[in-house]
Parts: structure tokens; C-alpha cells; sequence
């Protein structure tokens, strides 16, 4: 029986007919259904908006016809798919993960393209994790590339405030013009603090060693020693973190015009 006679003699469901398309990712091609993609995505969703027909020739209707994805690879494609089809499983909340880090790389990659924007939450929730392999520099890297904006500082505050220097690959990684802008907050910090400590040391000197008259002079005994002189010069060594992680957050933000 032909297609068309079987459209005229019978009604599709509104709810339980699955409207699909069909993809082509490098040499794979992808038939999956139309709705979590149209309902999470702006692109999607005005691309099914377009007029559409029965007809195999309509792009996306057969295999013959598939859309055609360029820029994509089949497994960043593959990791959207299993991050969203999880999504529309658990009626749009996330289960625990079956993806890897790598894998929600490219999910944050092709949200972002594409529109995805709670599923683009969810991957920035996944890679924003204490104890997960991002280190300050690909936070920064990739904070840039899909404009997370509340990554940047904290990144470029951890990389000021360390005290190992940037590696190379590091450099690579956030650019060299960011590196030289990254390496000349480094030097001011450590200028700053220098300062703070000499303040800090010459304040003590003259607490300790300032000779006084007798009628000003402590009735109590000094106490000089190891522990005393130990303990008292241990916060000259660099600037408060609250005060620290102010300023440098400060130079930062007028090095990169954040």
C-alpha cells in the first residue's frame, strides 16, 4: 500500500507518534526523534519551524536526505545525544553521569552552538568540580572559548596567586598574549607582597627592639627566643589571602578588562 493512500486513511497521534530526523556526522548517520531536540534548542527548534512535507526529498526525512552536520565529529555528536537523551529520560533532570570528562567537553562545545542552554548548565555543573582533572588553565581556556564568564577569574586568580611559574604548556593553553598579561599581574603581586613584608618586619623590629624611656618601659619581662621570634615573623611572609585574593582579583581585572 502506498505511503501516501495510508496517510489518507488513517490519523497520526498527536502524542504517541514520533516525529524523527536523520543526521549525517562525518560518514554515520544519526535517525533520532525531533522533540528533546526542538524543546531544548532555539536553533533546532526554528530549523523544524520551517515548512516540512512527507516527501523524502525534504531534508531530514530519510536516509537518502539526512541533514548534514559540518564542524561536528561523530563523537561529540554521540556525547550530546547520551547527555540529552539521559535528560528527556529523567524528565529533565540529570542522573548520574555515564559520561566522562572529554565527553562533556563536547557536550558544552555543541550546547553552545547549538542553543542547548539547560543542557549547557548541566555540562558546566559536571566540569566545575573541585577534584576533576580541569586545572586553572583549561578552565580558563575553554571559560573563554563557550563564554563562561564566572570561571575566568577564579582561573586567572589561581594561576596569579601559585607559587610555581606558568608552564609552557599552560602558556599554550591560555595564549601567549594572555600569558605575558597573566605574568606581569604575577610580578606586581609578588612586589606587593615583598613590600608588605618588609612593612611587616620593620614594624616588628621597632616593637621589639625600640629602646623606650623607663617610665614607658613594660614591667613585665621581654621574652626573646625561638618560638616568640618564629611566631612573630610568620604573617610577614606574604599578604593576608582575603586581602590578597582582593587585590589580585583587582589587577586582573584591569589587565584583562574583565
Amino acid at each position: 500500500m502506498a505511503e501516501s493512500t495510508v496517510s489518507d486513511r488513517w490519523s497520526r497521534h498527536l502524542e504517541f507518534y514520533t516525529h524523527t530526523v536523520t543526521f549525517l556526522v562525518e560518514d554515520h548517520l544519526f535517525r533520532i526523534p525531533r522533540e528533546p531536540l526542538e524543546t531544548e534548542s532555539t536553533v533546532f527548534k526554528d530549523m523544524f519551524l520551517l515548512p516540512q512535507g512527507d516527501s523524502e526529498m525534504v531534508e531530514g526525512q530519510s536516509d537518502k536526505n539526512p541533514v548534514i552536520l559540518q564542524g561536528v565529529s561523530k563523537t561529540e555528536f554521540e556525547s550530546l545525544l547520551r547527555a540529552l537523551m539521559d535528560r528527556s529520560e529523567q524528565h529533565g533532570t540529570q542522573k548520574k553521569s555515564k559520561l566522562d570528562h572529554n565527553q562533556w567537553v563536547s557536550v558544552l562545545k555543541l550546547s553552545t552552538m547549538w542553543e542547548f542552554n539547560n543542557l549547557r548548565n548541566v555540562a558546566i555543573q559536571h566540569l566545575d568540580v573541585p577534584s576533576g582533572p580541569l586545572g586553572p588553565a583549561d578552565k580558563f581556556a575553554l571559560a573563554s572559548k563557550y563564554e563562561i564568564k564566572k570561571w575566568l577569574l577564579p582561573a586567572l586568580n589561581a594561576l596569579a596567586r601559585r607559587s610555581e611559574p606558568i608552564s609552557v604548556e599552560e602558556g599554550r593553553c591560555i595564549g601567549f598574549e594572555n600569558a605575558l598579561k597573566l605574568a606581569a599581574v604575577r610580578e606586581k603581586l609578588a612586589a606587593m607582597r615583598e613590600e608588605v613584608r618588609a612593612t611587616k618586619v620593620m614594624d616588628w623590629v621597632q616593637r621589639n627592639y625600640t629602646l623606650k624611656p623607663r617610665d614607658e618601659e613594660s614591667t613585665e619581662p621581654r621574652k626573646f627566643g625561638r618560638s616568640v621570634r618564629l611566631r612573630d615573623r610568620r604573617p610577614a611572609q606574604r599578604l593576608e589571602d582575603e586581602d590578597e585574593g582582593g587585590i589580585c582579583n583587582s589587577l586582573i581585572t584591569k589587565a584583562f578588562n574583565l
